[in-house]
């Protein structure tokens, strides 16, 4: 890890409470999206909250990283609330001696839980998907995998997809991380598609937010000369038809952020693979919304 990383971490609480101060409560495992692991839903006061894991790095990003960031752009980044300690469902106080790393969690908003019945998408971003800090074999692992899947031209892969249609036996679309990683350029596009649709209708007005709102991380990310290595984009829709159209996109996973280059210099550019993702989001979208033009057209002729 960059000796300028380590300092500052080093400077950092090793544990602290909620900075609100509110009740925290655990109240279960929650259902995940994508590869994540060990999340754990809370309620501070009467606020949905999930609880991730402490990695020393993301905590850095949401004390100090987070702070850099453009005003506009942090409110497509998920609430951060503070670092809480649970242990057999219960949440203890932090000064607790017999804590074990393993039980320290970032609390952060659920985004979710303002839906109804909210059909999500885990999108991992950028062409690079491994850190400095890691390992050479795991960054050999990193490499081969961003050239075998859509990472490696689109700047995106599905990393996750759980929506509601009613064509499915289940109820629901899944796309599983592993089977994200066998999509390719041409067929990643059919597999969109089926995200924004229903069984019986296209989401075509959530289709147009998200649009609206990846042009605007398109334009505010120009300014941003962090390095979000291995983050994800998360975009949850409505899919309760007798709810109001209500989207929302977020930023999140920033374990493997970096301010510096191997050579300890700042970098003085955006991410061009992050951008490759987000330009290639917005194109997948504007094609998902000319076939409802085309239809259209068809149609009237």
């Amino acid at each position: 890890m960059d000796k300028l990383v380590c300092a500052e971490l080093n400077q950092m609480p090793v544990c602290f409470d909620v900075v609100d101060h509110q009740e925290v409560q655990y109240v279960r495992n929650f259902n995940k999206v994508g590869g994540r692991s060990n999340i754990v839903a809370l309620t501070i006061g009467k606020d949905a909250a999930i609880g991730k894991p402490l990695n020393d790095v993301e905590h850095l990003f949401y004390e100090s990283a987070f702070k850099d960031l453009p005003g506009p752009l942090r409110q497509f980044i998920p609430q951060y609330r503070g670092v809480v300690v649970i242990h057999e469902g219960k949440i203890l106080r932090p000064e607790k001696k017999n804590k074990r790393p393993d039980t320290e969690y970032i609390v952060l908003e659920d985004i979710t839980s303002k839906f109804s019945r909210p059909s999500i998408l885990d999108l991992k971003m950028g062409t690079r998907q491994f850190g400095d800090n890691m390992s050479r074999e795991k960054i050999a692992r990193k490499k081969q995998r961003t050239l075998d899947t859509t990472s490696n031209n689109l700047g995106l892969r599905v990393a996750g997809i759980k929506s509601h249609n009613c064509n499915e036996l289940s109820g629901l679309y899944c796309v599983s991380k592993i089977q994200g990683r066998a999509l390719t350029d041409d067929s990643i596009f059919d597999v969109f598609r089926k995200f924004f649709t229903d069984g019986t209708t296209v989401q075509y007005h959530a289709i147009k937010q998200f649009l609206s709102k990846i042009q605007t991380i398109i334009e505010l990310t120009q300014s941003v000369h962090l390095r979000l290595y291995c983050c994800s984009l998360l975009l949850v829709y409505e899919a309760d038809p007798a709810q109001p159209v209500q989207t929302d996109i977020r930023l999140i996973d920033f374990a493997n952020f970096q301010k510096f280059g191997e050579d300890g210099k700042s970098y003085n550019e955006p991410d061009p693979g992050f951008i490759l993702g987000l330009r290639t989001l917005a194109s997948i979208l504007q094609d998902l919304l000319a076939t409802r033009r085309h239809t259209n057209s068809i149609n009237a002729g």
